[in-house]
């Protein structure tokens, strides 16, 4: 009878040390399985941002492209005055510096 009770604690016990390997085993795979999706959710937000980065770095640069091409566009349009049109600004210029009572602006300085 002793012996009986002897293998049924030692079978219980093999039973119980089966089990805990098997919850290890489990805990490392849950933990592992964990891991990976956390990685993955990592590389997918990561690439979702860069993604989102690189569109807005384009934008940038095509607005950036775009407001080059309206300066220099408005470059040419200031350059391609006519001459009747650069003498009326010349003698309009003229004209000012002419009502300008200089001898006043000496007597302040």
């Amino acid at each position: 009878m002793r012996s009986d009770i002897i293998n049924d604690v030692l079978s219980v016990e093999d039973r119980a040390q089966q089990i805990i390997r098997d919850a290890e085993h489990t805990a490392r795979d849950v933990i592992s399985d964990a891991q990976s999706a956390a990685n993955e959710l990592m590389r997918s937000s990561i690439k979702e941002e860069r993604e989102h980065l690189r569109a807005q770095l384009e934008q940038a640069e095509t607005d950036a492209r775009n407001e080059v091409e309206q300066y220099e566009e408005s470059l040419n349009v200031s350059s391609n005055l006519s001459r009747d049109t650069l003498e009326s600004i010349a003698q309009s210029i003229v004209e000012q510096i002419c009502k300008t009572d200089f001898d006043a602006f000496q007597e302040h300085k």
